[in-house]
């Protein structure tokens, strides 16, 4: 899938895009700013499946010249014209977590962090990089006053293995970042009340809370939108590549049965719904039980939860969703900050969620150059 618009534009400003390597798909946004705003240029997707000798929407486990192969492709496919790359570093491939030091370490940081550290990463310090931000204060579970640090770590390996694709890939990557600060940077704007950001992935989902544009605290739930397919295959009796273009064309909206698919019938079309909700059911459950634990504990009111990722984009899924959720429910929708000719508002609305990751790299390439 690759969308190209290039040429309605000037060329003058720079172009930037952002890269997203999921487990499913990789996933490509060009960016431009001009006069102050941010013009998109091109995106593209391109499944992974294949390239693993898999169906399409199966994660992957995929070697570094083959994600390279398929990288290139993608790029070739939706006319990317910049090398100028911001690439993203899935989050299961690091550690993210919020530690608590004594006050008035402040300045003492770069010694104190690589030290506590040691007793959150399982690894030498030496095999990962490490980076920090301030949160601010918090008090322990003593009641002392502590300072909050988001510590960030990612192992050498990783940051290895994603400079080598992007060198084949033939890309000047700028910076790596954990697709987590991607995505909210994309999906959410600036506000003061805590915001769940759900992304649902080929593999597994996952729950960030965000507040003052912070992570605060993440999980990780094993279900992913793979796991629909797989129970919609088993329970309609067809293939998993014919499971999940249904999946993808009809969604939840109960299609007639004449156009399901060739010889479908009208318990097929009911069954295929049936076990898209009885599939999401537990997954959305766990979603909801997670932010009402968080609510709970810290007694704060999650403003919304913003689901983003490609499990989001499932047609009719905001409805249902909101139904097994006493929280708002939100679509992501990234290309929001971008310009775009308007023959394309909906398109881009709805493929927006599988977006904010590619999005939310470019605009911080675009933010770096000024």
């Amino acid at each position: 899938m690759a969308f190209s618009f290039r040429s309605l534009f000037s060329k003058e400003a720079k172009s930037v895009i952002g890269v997203d390597i999921g487990t499913s798909s990789i996933k490509v946004v060009q960016l431009r700013r001009e006069h102050g705003r941010v013009i998109l240029e091109t995106y593209g997707a391109i499944a992974l499946g294949p390239y693993a000798g898999v169906e399409i929407g199966r994660a992957t486990s995929l070697p570094a010249e083959k994600i390279a192969e398929a990288l290139k492709d993608v790029i070739r496919e939706a006319n990317v014209t910049t090398p100028d790359a911001a690439v993203s570093i899935p989050y299961a491939s690091s550690l993210v977590s919020i530690i608590k030091l004594p006050p008035g370490v402040e300045k003492q940081l770069a010694q104190v962090v690589p030290i506590e550290a040691r007793k959150y990463i399982p690894v030498p310090i030496s095999e990962v990089q490490l980076d920090w931000f301030e949160v601010g204060g918090g008090k322990n579970a003593a009641g002392e006053n502590k300072l909050e640090v988001l510590l960030v770590a990612i192992h050498n390996e990783t940051i290895t293995k994603f400079r080598t694709i992007g060198t084949d890939a033939q890309l000047g990557v700028a910076f790596f970042e954990i697709e987590v600060f991607s995505a909210v940077r994309a999906a959410l704007d600036h506000g003061i009340a805590p915001v769940a950001v759900v992304d649902m992935g080929a593999a597994t989902t996952k729950f960030y809370v965000v507040e003052r544009g912070l992570i605060r605290e993440s999980h990780i739930i094993n279900h992913g939108a793979q796991d629909l397919t797989l129970a919609a295959s088993r329970a309609l009796g067809i293939t998993v590549v014919q499971a999940e273009e249904r999946k993808r064309k009809f969604g939840l909206m109960a299609p007639p049965p004449s156009v399901v698919g060739g010889q479908a019938t009208l318990a097929q079309a009911a069954d295929l719904r049936r076990s898209l909700e009885l599939s999401l059911t537990p997954l959305l459950s766990e979603i909801g039980r997670t932010a009402i634990a968080y609510e709970q504990r810290m007694n704060q009111t999650l403003g919304a939860l913003v689901f983003t990722g490609g499990g989001a984009t499932l047609k009719g899924f905001k409805e249902f969703a909101q139904g097994k959720i006493q929280n708002e429910v939100r679509l992501a929708d990234p290309f929001g900050k971008t310009q775009a000719p308007a023959f394309l508002e909906v398109i881009l609305k709805e493929a927006g969620p599988e977006f904010s990751v590619a999005v939310g790299l470019a605009l911080r390439r675009l933010q770096e150059l000024g």
